[in-house]
């Protein structure tokens, strides 16, 4: 051995925090859904064995019926929603570009969701500001994205509430609201308010699942704002409340046809 030639080692250190914390994620994620897939497999089943079993009177057999339907739909709109991101994280969301009027969306999905608002005795506000005029946009997608937002409101504005749609333009964005009069966001949760089936606190998610939520519609209002070249950002209201603001570039990618 050559004297002169020294040995060492290299000692190459990784921040795995982020590996860390994706993993935990997944396995949340999974969790999640099967907490949200069993609860009501369990009503169902719970209800056709009663009904199987019989002694049980007309009136009963349609509660039971009507409890299965509303929780079959509620397992069929989780999965829809799993399919979507499961379709937006592939990249395999075709974006449409065509001139979308920002009134009209606003107006197709308040008449999209009257009778819900109306069951609560709440009232959707629109507040177009007179210079928005059109959105580069999917009309598809973005109805998808404020009725969400929108289904959302209506979700924790407490009954007799107002709800408000409002769009504004700065210099390079239009900026498009959903506010609503609800209990607001804890400050530690609003960073968070995005992801999937993350809980801002029992109550709150109490409330959105038993107005058939699945807890992936914000999640899914992110990827769709993103496709579109835009941000979407909530934050709490001075006057009590939550804001949720879409800012949309004034052109889409150079990737949209």
């Amino acid at each position: 051995m050559d004297p002169t030639v020294r040995r060492g080692a290299v000692l190459v250190l990784h921040d795995i925090t982020d590996l860390r914390r994706a993993d935990q994620i997944r396995r949340d994620f999974v969790a999640n859904i099967s907490h949200e897939l069993r609860t009501p497999l369990t009503a169902v089943k719970g209800y056709v064995e009663a009904l199987l079993d019989g002694g049980v009177t007309e009136a009963t057999t349609v509660h039971f019926l009507e409890t299965i339907a509303r929780q079959t739909t509620r397992m069929e709109r989780l999965v829809t929603d799993l399919l979507r991101l499961a379709r937006l994280d592939a990249g395999q969301e075709p974006l449409e570009g065509v001139p979308c009027s920002v009134a009209s969306i606003f107006d197709a999905v308040t008449t999209d969701l009257a009778p819900i608002a109306g069951q609560r005795r709440q009232q959707i506000i629109p507040d177009v500001a007179p210079d928005t005029g059109t959105v580069a946009g999917d009309p598809a997608k973005l109805f998808d994205i404020f009725r969400n937002l929108l289904e959302n409101a209506i979700k924790h504005t407490p009954e007799g509430g107002s709800i408000i749609l409002r769009s504004r333009r700065d210099a390079d964005h239009l900026l498009l609201m959903v506010e609503d009069e609800g209990p607001g966001i804890p400050e530690s949760d609003v960073p968070r308010v995005f992801e999937r089936f993350y809980q801002v606190d029992k109550a709150r998610t109490r409330s959105s699942r038993d107005a058939g939520g699945t807890g992936l519609g914000l999640s899914i209002v992110k990827h769709l704002v993103e496709l579109h070249g835009g941000s979407v950002a909530a934050a709490n209201r001075p006057e009590g409340g939550a804001r949720f603001t879409v800012a949309l570039p004034g052109r889409l990618p150079q990737s949209v046809t």
